[in-house]
């Protein structure tokens, strides 16, 4: 019922807009078959969408269910056969829409390190938090569907006494295959702890209040449920809703952008055809482009960082900060030192100093454009020793956190020169309130 009104919606949509009450009339019941589908090719399928020529043949269908007009069900196979405009499925990775911006990868990267960093301190989290992350890692980190992460039991997840987390899935979408090949992924080291902690602690609680059907389930969740919960949880990180979809056509640009073979983003995703991975190259920059993007030179191929923690502060109240809470470090070679201040101090940070700070909201970038501009300059010349050693692969982790650090660095530059930052008072940045 649903469908036949969807049907009716667009058929008065086409009727005052497009085509017109006459012709289609004489289309659905004036014209013979034979006629009709000449009728369909010139002046329907120019003036309609797919959507919309769908629901048009269903009532083509109907006509010929209900012997109305010169329609009979013989006709049903006829009607089946009419063309449709071309759908383009893959329109929003060709515009680009479905991927989320680098700067929000960012976030997310940094709510995995966050959340693991609290399940090693045994701090309190909720079991939906811990449960939340995993699916948002699996989702970010390994492109699985909804079905696919919902599907996945407790049997599935091998936890070694190394400390390493393997999980295994059977692949979707594999057409004329009975028996779908199951796949291993293993977690990431620096998040392993996430899901123990959500093993141990987590899980047995949510099965406790009776959330698990079947019991084996790992997550306990529906496909929509699972859907729902990474989109609420990447929304609360990002401040915009992005579907798991959207997470898995992003991990899939960044192994194209990363020089990725063709074969082996395929084998990642699972397609049932080598085709389809297609259409993530032909939108990949090329390796110059690459280069580009990662020294932050180019504004065409460069996805500009739009950093929230602009708030800067000036030399006096950088040196009236503590030692520690003063930023200065040597990443790979090159000694940095008197760029801004750390909200919570060198010595409790779990990250790389000046390489990770730049995209850090502890971060408070001293209020001297030419103080960056060193910065970026002196660090662009190990990009470039980065691709030489590497022939133009650029997967490696150190490559990303570099370019994120130059795109973040590039960002506060402009901010402080277009003088759209705001300057931190004094007390506030020794953390007075």
């Amino acid at each position: 019922m649903s469908h036949q009104y969807a049907s009716a919606i667009i058929f008065l949509n086409l009727t005052q807009k497009k085509i017109g009450v006459h012709l289609l009339i004489n289309l659905l019941v004036g014209l013979p078959p034979h006629a009709a589908r000449e009728y369909w090719l010139t002046s329907v399928i120019p003036n309609c969408t797919s959507e919309e020529a769908n629901s048009l043949k269903s009532i083509f269908h109907s006509l010929c269910i209900q012997t109305i007009g010169p329609w009979m069900p013989d006709h049903r196979d006829y009607v089946a056969k009419l063309p449709t405009p071309k759908r383009d499925l893959y329109r929003a990775v060709r515009t680009g829409d479905c991927f989320v911006p680098l700067d929000q990868q960012s976030l997310i990267i940094d709510y995995f390190d966050e959340t693991s960093n609290m399940a090693v301190t045994r701090h309190k989290q909720t079991p939906e938090d811990l449960r939340n992350a995993c699916l948002l890692v699996i989702a970010h980190q390994y492109a699985l569907r909804p079905g696919q992460i919902a599907r996945l039991k407790e049997v599935d997840f091998r936890f070694h006494k190394t400390g390493a987390v393997h999980f295994s899935f059977p692949m979707m979408n594999q057409r004329g295959s009975k028996n779908l090949r199951r796949v291993v992924r293993r977690v990431k080291r620096e998040w392993r702890e996430l899901f123990e902690s959500y093993r141990t602690n987590a899980r047995p609680a949510l099965i406790e209040r009776g959330n698990f059907t079947p019991v084996d389930s790992f997550f306990g969740l529906t496909p929509h449920k699972v859907s729902v919960s990474i989109i609420k949880l990447v929304e609360s990180i990002t401040g915009e809703k992005w579907s798991p979809t959207d997470l898995r056509h992003t991990a899939a640009q960044r192994l194209a952008d990363a020089g990725s073979a063709h074969i082996a983003l395929s084998e990642f995703m699972g397609h049932a055809s080598l085709r389809t991975a297609n259409v993530y190259f032909d939108t990949s920059p090329t390796q110059a482009q690459r280069v580009n993007q990662a020294l932050a030179l180019s504004p065409i191929y460069s996805t500009v960082a739009e950093v929230a923690k602009t708030k800067t502060i000036d030399k006096t109240a950088l040196l009236r900060l503590p030692p520690d809470k003063q930023i200065g470090a040597v990443p790979h070679g090159v000694p940095v030192a008197g760029i801004g201040g750390c909200g919570i101090g060198q010595s409790l940070c779990t990250k790389n100093p000046v390489l990770s700070c730049y995209t850090c909201r502890k971060f408070m970038p001293l209020k001297d454009s030419k103080v960056h501009e060193d910065v970026v300059e002196s660090i662009r010349h190990v990009v470039h020793d980065f691709v030489n050693a590497s022939r133009g692969n650029v997967e490696s982790p150190a490559y990303t956190q570099l370019r994120r650090m130059l795109t973040a660095a590039t960002q506060i530059i402009a901010e402080i020169n277009a003088g759209e930052d705001e300057t931190v008072e004094p007390n506030r940045v020794m953390g007075d309130e």
